[in-house]
């Protein structure tokens, strides 16, 4: 954000003082320095730095979840920080009416020193009153996930869809799925194309409206990839990442969804990450999952989060839903046993309706069950899990 030279002195020190204050708030964001022996900075050079270097994007709007889109534009602040980055540097919030307080006095701030507009500023505040940001989402034992919205990772029965497609979608069918994920390549998926298989999974009566494809057909055959979601009918499609990437890597991976997703969008399609453990490793203070939320577009980019991923290094998915409302629009719903194997879900230890409480808040509209090692096949693995989750009340 550049201040205008005319700025009244009084303003240029009330923002200037906004963004010190923003570089003592928002020190997780920052990565660490290159050696314990590096000079300290003073005031001025901190306002000139990038203080956020993995904070959220200014190619977004201001968004607190589905239906709290302020649709102002998510400014720098002049210091590499964002309104979102001021915003969520003063979380947790003990309440809605507390993080509804927070916004307004931020962005009474940002609009004295013309940062936003007056009716930016009264955009925002809406957007933040009209959120579930510091609401508690207490389960209430009552209710039930809708049935057409509960379909199966088609990972789960991997060993027969190769050899005996149609029987392996008809058992599915017939223990109750109705939507069904398959994951591959391009025109790969178990051996056979888009326009292919398509075909055996609707005479099944199931629908597709989510693809698993690989970083690399986004990158280089996207009009293969919306061909083959079009064949499928899918209105997701979603990569997942490796171990081995850095933090300027998920930085990368980032600018790659948001620009493959604005193309995406055009055709009524959404690109989503599917996350593993390790995305939640730290690196240098930050969690690669952190940048690739924060640096991707909300009306672009989806995840896809994987319950059992995340709790098996530990991430209670309900903080993650608090932290990045409205980011996720789909759930791979699988257990995480005892011993941290894989079971079917509602027979291990993940408290599926605490999760499910949050709903609303994480803007969920697919509910897919998966386990990656099933026993004693995949299809039974996949029906209790159907069964168990049917029966689920929260």
């Amino acid at each position: 954000m550049n201040f205008s030279s005319a700025r009244p002195s009084h303003h240029r020190s009330r923002a200037r003082h906004l963004v010190v204050l923003l570089a003592a708030a928002l020190l997780p964001f920052t990565a660490a320095p290159a050696s314990a022996a590096e000079p300290d900075t003073s005031a001025a050079e901190q306002v000139a730095a990038d203080l956020c270097p993995w904070g959220y994007t200014t190619s977004s709007t201001v968004f607190f979840g589905r239906g709290a889109d302020s649709g102002v534009p998510n400014r720098d602040l002049g210091n590499g920080c964002t309104i979102l980055d001021a915003v969520w540097a003063k979380a947790p919030f003990a309440d809605h009416g507390s993080f509804v307080r927070t916004v307004s006095g931020l962005t009474n701030t940002l609009r004295q020193d013309d940062v936003i507009t007056r009716q930016e500023r009264a955009s925002i505040v809406r957007a933040a009153a009209g959120s579930e940001i510091g609401t508690p989402q207490p389960a209430s034992g009552t209710r039930a996930l809708p049935d057409d919205r509960i379909g199966l990772v088609l990972y789960t029965v991997r060993a027969t869809m190769s050899s005996a497609p149609e029987a392996t979608l008809g058992a599915l069918a017939a223990c109750g799925y109705r939507n069904a994920e398959p994951s591959g390549a391009v025109n790969n998926f178990y051996g056979r194309t888009a326009t292919a298989l398509a075909p055996l999974v609707a005479d099944a009566g199931l629908s597709v409206p989510s693809i698993g494809i690989g970083l690399g057909d986004l990158q280089n055959n996207l009009d293969g990839v919306i061909a083959n979601a079009k064949a499928f009918g899918a209105k997701y499609v979603r990569i997942s990442g490796s171990g081995s990437w850095t933090l300027a890597d998920y930085s990368r991976v980032a600018v790659t969804l948001n620009t493959v997703g604005a193309t995406l969008k055009q055709a009524g399609i959404t690109v989503a990450y599917h996350n593993h453990g390790f995305e939640f490793t730290a690196q240098n203070g930050v969690r690669g999952y952190d940048v690739l939320v924060r640096e991707t577009d909300p009306n672009l980019v989806a995840m896809e989060l994987d319950l059992y991923w995340a709790a098996s290094v530990g991430v209670d998915p309900v903080e993650l839903i608090k932290q990045y409302p409205g980011r996720f629009s789909l759930f791979h719903v699988k257990d995480l046993a005892a011993d941290g194997s894989f079971a079917d879900v509602g027979e291990g230890t993940i408290d599926f309706a605490r999760i499910f409480a949050y709903s609303q808040m994480s803007g969920v509209d697919l509910y897919l069950t998966e386990n990656d090692s099933p026993r004693p096949d995949g299809v039974s693995s996949a029906c209790d899990s159907y069964t168990n989750l049917r029966a689920l009340r929260y």
